[in-house]
């Protein structure tokens, strides 16, 4: 199926809108045309990437739930289930999660073999984290290699790209744009009164 699709998208690929639908981030992590493992993949249970003080690490999971392998080639990340003919892209019902080292902030998540598709997004997915989800569509800043999804207001430790899209969907991720998040004012109000009750005790104590 995925040959299917590819072949459609070639087809379609001219109809995708050149102007930018929002501003697109550079990426933290970028795994498109990083050397990876070149033109064939490595595979590995969870990788682990390294930007300055963020790392993330990278696990698959198959459309049943069950742990897969991630697959590393020069075009991305995707899912290795291990079948013969298996083009270890993220496919219908498969997922990436990541796991970051701290609370980070996303701004944008990009892929490569996304295809917009004419009338509705040929491929689609799923990000999750927490209780909130927000779905990949359309979305995106229409590019003809890598298309790039900006993000607002998601922040976790831990995100689940599922693909969504049905059987001809199938795409990888190319890279992660992320900062680590900065605390709210109010989480600053509520340390600066927590030091202030420590201080406080701390005083009683040596005055008693």
């Amino acid at each position: 199926m995925s040959i299917v699709k590819h072949v459609i998208g070639a087809m379609l690929i001219a109809a995708l809108p050149l102007a930018a639908q929002a501003t697109a981030p550079a990426p933290t992590f970028d795994f498109y045309l990083d050397g990876g493992s070149g033109l064939t993949d490595g595979v590995s249970t969870a990788p682990n990437f390294t930007s300055g003080a963020l790392s993330v690490t990278v696990r698959a999971l198959k459309s049943s739930g069950a742990a897969a392998q991630v697959a590393d080639r020069w075009d991305g990340l995707g899912v290795s289930s291990g079948g013969l003919f298996e083009a270890s892209e993220i496919t219908d019902g498969e997922a990436l999660t990541l796991t970051f080292n701290k609370v980070v902030t996303l701004s944008g998540l990009q892929f490569s073999q996304w295809e917009n598709g004419l009338f509705g997004p040929l491929d689609k997915a799923t990000l999750s984290w927490g209780s909130n989800s927000l779905i990949l569509g359309t979305n995106n800043d229409g590019g003809l290699l890598v298309n790039t999804f900006a993000l607002s207001g998601v922040s976790g430790t831990t995100f689940t790209i599922r693909n969504t899209g049905g059987l001809l969907s199938s795409f990888r991720l190319a890279g992660i744009s992320a900062t680590a998040a900065v605390p709210e004012p109010g989480t600053y109000a509520l340390m600066g009164l927590g030091l202030i009750g420590v201080g406080l005790l701390v005083r009683r104590r040596q005055a008693a």
